[in-house]
């Protein structure tokens, strides 16, 4: 349609310009009738043709709209579970919640913020908002903390989100061949049917993951010499792909996001049965943590070990420092943080680096495990100079994934 358009546009702008140019110009300056008269392609046929390819191309969009339509519909009134009937004033006269407990609790959760008369709350989310903001109302919570964990739970309940809709895109891909619309649409159609699964195993992972979590809480409350400042002590590491930026520049999308999708699944179990937690993510890049200095080291020496001797990807170079630290929000920070993600630029490719304090960490907790490098000072940036020593598997077993 838009070629026509343009052509058919083109055409008429000629003539007026003519027309124009015959109006304003004096009789006998310039031969005007030639122009007026001379010939252009007969474009009927052609815009005949394009009309009926556009037509058909907006009878086949208008399908797919209808489909996407019905199924965004028919999965919103189950995972809604009612029509949406409160403002943020509603919820305020009727279910008396105040605005700025709304307002705040539906901002954290990562949603655009709504005027006080915009009718977007549902009977079920004036219950999950009026339970909450009744703890911080009869003053078992404070707003902050409100506003935290609010925020806390929008942040990863999104990605879950996305997490299991992109994964079923991609099933629909690889099992059934489907390109990316139709994939996405037969995920549409699928959620339904999975929601109850779902909405129980978030609720079980949730549960196993807050028992875990408190385990490790009981067992700070024992240590007498805590740091009030870093109060945490852990063996954190940075693993990243070596070449990665460069690798991207010439890879196609699709195998990019297999690669960085092998790189992180392999990378999550190895952290797991070595005993550890991710951290967090980032394309290329994962950051763990674990309990002690061996655990810490196991994982680090089998990232490399393992992920080394995978055909499909790259090598990855690893820092690992045991230490201090404090946590927020799902994160870790602190010098011991810092001096890892330094060492993890700095190392070689398929090389792990630790500071001296770990490798002294390391080699009381388990005598033999590992080898360590005879070390050497390097200029860190941010830190300053320190003594790094590459380390290796020496008598320690090699970690098994059971795979």
């Amino acid at each position: 349609m838009t070629d026509g358009m343009d052509e058919r546009g083109e055409r008429e702008a000629l003539e007026g310009a003519d027309d124009a140019r015959e109006t304003r110009l004096p009789t006998g300056t310039v031969d005007v009738a030639s122009t007026q008269t001379q010939e252009l392609p007969d474009l009927s046929a052609e815009d005949a043709e394009l009309t009926a390819l556009d037509e058909q191309e907006i009878l086949d969009l208008n399908r797919r709209f209808s489909s996407v339509r019905r199924s965004v519909g028919a999965l919103e009134k189950v995972l809604l579970q009612g029509p949406r009937k409160y403002s943020r004033r509603d919820l305020a006269e009727q279910h008396g919640i105040a605005e700025r407990l709304t307002s705040v609790y539906w901002r954290s959760l990562g949603f655009t913020p709504v005027d006080e008369d915009t009718v977007v709350f549902t009977d079920e989310d004036a219950q999950a908002i009026g339970d909450l903001a009744a703890i911080v109302e009869d003053g078992v919570l404070s707003e902050r903390a409100f506003a935290s964990i609010s925020r806390g739970m929008g942040f990863h309940m999104g990605r879950l989100a996305m997490w299991i809709t992109e994964a079923l895109v991609d099933e629909a891909k690889h099992a059934d061949g489907l390109d990316d619309a139709r994939a996405r649409q037969q995920m549409l159609d699928e959620i339904p049917e999975l929601l109850e699964t779902f909405e129980s195993q978030v609720m079980f992972t949730f549960r196993r993951q807050l028992a875990a979590y408190a385990a490790r809480a009981g067992s700070e409350v024992l240590h007498r010499d805590t740091d009030e400042l870093f109060p945490l002590h852990r063996a954190v590491g940075f693993a990243d792909l070596v070449q990665f930026t460069r690798l991207a520049q010439d890879m196609p999308g699709t195998q990019l996001a297999a690669m960085v999708g092998r790189f992180e699944s392999l990378s999550r179990d190895i952290i797991s049965v070595g005993g550890g937690r991710v951290v967090k993510t980032v394309g290329d890049e994962i950051m763990f943590l674990a309990d002690t200095p061996e655990d810490g080291a196991q994982i680090a020496v089998s990232l490399s070990e393992i992920i080394g001797a995978d055909p499909d990807l790259p090598p990855v170079r690893v820092g690992l420092s045991w230490g201090s630290m404090f946590s927020r929000y799902g994160d870790v920070f602190g010098p011991t943080v810092n001096l890892a993600a330094r060492m993890e630029s700095v190392a070689r490719p398929g090389a792990v680096l630790v500071d001296a304090d770990t490798a002294s960490a390391i080699t009381q907790a388990l005598p033999g495990g590992f080898a360590l490098g005879e070390g050497e000072e390097v200029d860190l940036h941010g830190i300053g100079t320190v003594r790094v020593q590459e380390m290796s598997r020496d008598g320690s077993a090699p970690l098994d994934l059971g795979l």
